[in-house]
């Protein structure tokens, strides 16, 4: 089932759909976050139309996103690589230990 949610951004009122996969609470804080940064490029800017503040806005979030990606993929890649040497020094433990048979 579909609703929506009226949120606001940079003193505008949009009506947006929610569903099951993106609740009013989601989408209410993406559009905070929206807002948020909006605010921060036309403090920076001193001025500027709103659409122009919207694309710098969306660059920066953009350029926020692409850093994390970037991110994530090297801790993955770290952490895929230590999970590698574990497993290499635990395969050499276990060879080296003898594990006693009982001859029942």
């Amino acid at each position: 089932m579909s609703s929506q949610v009226v949120v606001k951004i940079f003193d505008k009122h949009y009506t947006l759909g929610v569903d099951e996969d993106h609740s009013a609470e989601h989408v209410q804080k993406l559009a905070e976050m929206v807002d948020e940064r909006m605010h921060e490029v036309k403090h920076e800017l001193q001025g500027g139309s709103p659409l122009q503040v919207a694309i710098l806005a969306s660059l920066s979030l953009v350029e926020e996103l692409l850093s994390l990606r970037k991110d994530y993929a090297s801790a993955e890649a770290d952490i895929a690589q230590r999970t590698s040497q574990l497993a290499t020094s635990l395969g050499h433990l276990f060879a080296e230990v003898e594990v006693p048979r009982s001859d029942s």
